[in-house]
């Protein structure tokens, strides 16, 4: 090694790292489903990432489809992907402007004011970005990118956990139940899984 290679190797420029970001990856893919009984299987079983944590909600998203569940697997990592199950859609239907919004990538900051520090920068130079949206997990703040892939920063609410897993477990067999019935939706989902939840609270014999 030269003196001049020597010199360089010592005098590296600092590396331009994403301010708040984090870097040992996203937080999580999003996509959509039409079939989330096989979705989990398929990931569960044959890609073993175990299924962590479902949301349900109503009247969210948009009045076409306002009822969905969101259901998560882990990556590892630190990583996740998620997909969305909408009520209502018909099982022919191509992917349409709101499909394609929920194949988006999200990224992690750990607290509120990193979230809204992004959502002030973001805005500052134009980007048209939604008020800070949540649920019971995440907070998150949505814009789309010049190629209009959607994009997502969020920070966590609370951690998910061993418990998470059970619920989802339950939300996901509520569904399959749903699905196959004349008129699927959030609230009878929630009234099908309340149902499984005293089943499996029932203590035989007592």
């Amino acid at each position: 090694m030269n003196e001049e290679e020597h010199w360089r190797a010592h005098h590296r420029p600092p590396q331009t790292r994403r301010p708040g970001l984090r870097l040992d990856g996203v937080d999580h893919l999003a996509f959509v489903t039409w079939n989330p009984r096989a979705t989990q299987e398929f990931y569960t079983r044959a890609l073993g990432m175990p299924l962590i944590h479902a949301i349900t909600a109503t009247g969210w998203v948009t009045e076409d489809y306002p009822d969905f569940v969101h259901f998560f697997f882990d990556m590892g990592r630190g990583n996740r992907i998620a997909f969305f199950y909408y009520f209502g859609l018909p099982d022919e239907e191509p992917p349409s402007d709101l499909m394609q919004r929920s194949r988006h990538v999200a990224f992690h900051v750990d607290t509120e004011e990193e979230l809204l520090a992004w959502r002030d920068r973001l805005k500052a130079h134009g980007v048209r970005v939604t008020r800070p949206m949540g649920h019971e997990l995440i907070e998150s703040i949505y814009f789309d990118d010049p190629n209009g892939i959607r994009l997502e920063i969020t920070r966590p609410l609370r951690e998910m956990s061993g418990i998470d897993s059970r619920d989802a477990e339950l939300t996901l067999a509520a569904l399959a139940d749903v699905c196959e019935s004349p008129q699927p939706s959030a609230q009878a989902l929630w009234q099908r899984k309340a149902e499984l939840i005293r089943k499996n609270a029932e203590v035989p014999g007592a």
